[in-house]
C-alpha cells in the first residue's frame, strides 16, 4: 500500500508541474477588452462612421442622429458567440419599437461582402429599414471598433480571429449610454427596458 501511495502522489505531483509548465510556456490570447459600463450617463461619443451597408450602399452612423441604436460586432462565419449575439439582436427587434434602430459591423470584411451580410440578415429576418449590416475594408473595420472600443483580435497562426461580445447602446446624440453582455438573456432584457425607454423619450420629445 505504501508503495501504491507513493506512485499516486508522484502521478498527482507530476500533472501540477505539466500544468504549471503548460501555462507559462504555452501562448495565451488576452482576452478583448470590453468596454467599461459607468452607473449612468454617457460614457462616450460615437464618431461619424461611413461604411457600406448590405445593399452595396454607403451609410453612415451619422444617419442615425436622432434615433436610438444598438450596435454589435461579429462575422457571418464565427462558430461562437456570434449566433448568440445575433440572436439577441433578432430579438431586440421584435422587442423594441420600430424607432430603434440595429446596427451589426462585420469584424471580418475580407470574406463578409455586402451580398453575404445580406444573406445572413435575411435568415434572421432583418428588417434592412431599421437594422443595418455593414462591411468595409480591414482598415475601415478596424477604425470603426476603434471608435467603438471594440477590442478584435485578427485571426494568425495560433488563434482565430475573436472580438469583443458586447452590445452598445446609443442615444440620439450619438453617444454611448450603455454597454450590455451579449450573450446574456439578463442583459438582453434589460437593454430591451433601456432601449425603449429611449425610443420612447425620443417619440416625446419630437
Amino acid at each position: 500500500m505504501k508503495r501504491i501511495r507513493i506512485i499516486l502522489w508522484g502521478l498527482v505531483l507530476f500533472a501540477v508541474v505539466g500544468i504549471v509548465v503548460a501555462k507559462v510556456m504555452l501562448p495565451t490570447r488576452p482576452r478583448p477588452q470590453q468596454p467599461e459600463q459607468a452607473a449612468s450617463g454617457k460614457l462616450f461619443a460615437v464618431p461619424p462612421i461611413t461604411l457600406t451597408d448590405q445593399d452595396a450602399k454607403g451609410f453612415s452612423t451619422a444617419q442615425l442622429l436622432g434615433r436610438p441604436w444598438v450596435a454589435d460586432f461579429i462575422f457571418t462565419s464565427c462558430p461562437g458567440s456570434c449566433p448568440i449575439m445575433s440572436h439577441q439582436m433578432e430579438e431586440l427587434q421584435k422587442k423594441t419599437p420600430a424607432a430603434l434602430a440595429l446596427v451589426s459591423f462585420s469584424v471580418d470584411p475580407e470574406h463578409d461582402t455586402p451580398a453575404i451580410l445580406k444573406e445572413y440578415g435575411q435568415g434572421l429576418h432583418a428588417d434592412f429599414s431599421r437594422w443595418h449590416f455593414l462591411t468595409g475594408t480591414h482598415q475601415q473595420m478596424v477604425d470603426a471598433a476603434r471608435d467603438m472600443k471594440i477590442s478584435v483580435h485578427p485571426a494568425d497562426k495560433d488563434f482565430a480571429l475573436s472580438h469583443s461580445d458586447k452590445l452598445l447602446l446609443v442615444d440620439q446624440t450619438g453617444n454611448v449610454v450603455g454597454v450590455y453582455d451579449g450573450t446574456s438573456s439578463m442583459d438582453l432584457d434589460r437593454l430591451v427596458a433601456d432601449a425603449t425607454k429611449l425610443a420612447h423619450k425620443g417619440a416625446n420629445a419630437s
